[in-house]
């Protein structure tokens, strides 16, 4: 099984997801919208115009950005917080907050491979990127799992 190439596993996985992509100047508000649309996401892939991958945004990641004023002592006013979060939203954008140097996988390489190259760079998503560089697809710790609890541990 771990020899299959990526792209034989993920046509073999029960569900299609759309990704979670953001242009490099969306606001915070649209990594938002798309982390959380379809509730299964927990990073975005931001692009360039033609699509590129740039960076990667996680939700670790973006839950300090937006939620850290709420652990600064001296903000105790509500209004405050709120006033810092909308003043982020409209000031940062994707490309401001990204890590620009993500690990990625193509379609020809072998499941094992991309597994090891997971846990070697401690990331629970892979972005999928054709030969220029564009996103097509991922590949996510839950599909590993997927396949786990269908074929087993003896497949690792």
């Amino acid at each position: 099984m771990l020899n299959l190439t990526i792209s034989e596993f993920l046509g073999s996985l029960s569900h299609q997801v759309d990704l979670p992509i953001v242009a490099a100047g969306g606001s915070l508000k649209k990594v938002v919208r798309a982390m959380v649309k379809g509730h299964r996401r927990s990073i975005v892939y931001v692009v360039d115009s033609s699509g590129k991958l740039k960076g990667t945004i996680s939700l670790s990641d973006l839950k300090d950005i937006i939620f850290r004023y709420y652990l600064d002592a001296r903000v105790k006013d509500s209004l405050v917080v709120t006033e810092h979060i909308e003043e982020l939203f409209s000031s940062e954008n994707a490309e401001d907050v990204m890590d620009d140097c993500p690990v990625s996988c193509h379609k020809h390489e072998k499941l094992h491979d991309v597994i090891v190259r997971m846990i070697e760079h401690d990331i629970t998503h892979i972005p999928l990127i054709d030969m220029e560089g564009r996103v097509i697809s991922d590949l996510d710790i839950l599909d590993l799992l997927e396949l786990w609890l269908k074929k087993g541990e003896e497949i690792f």
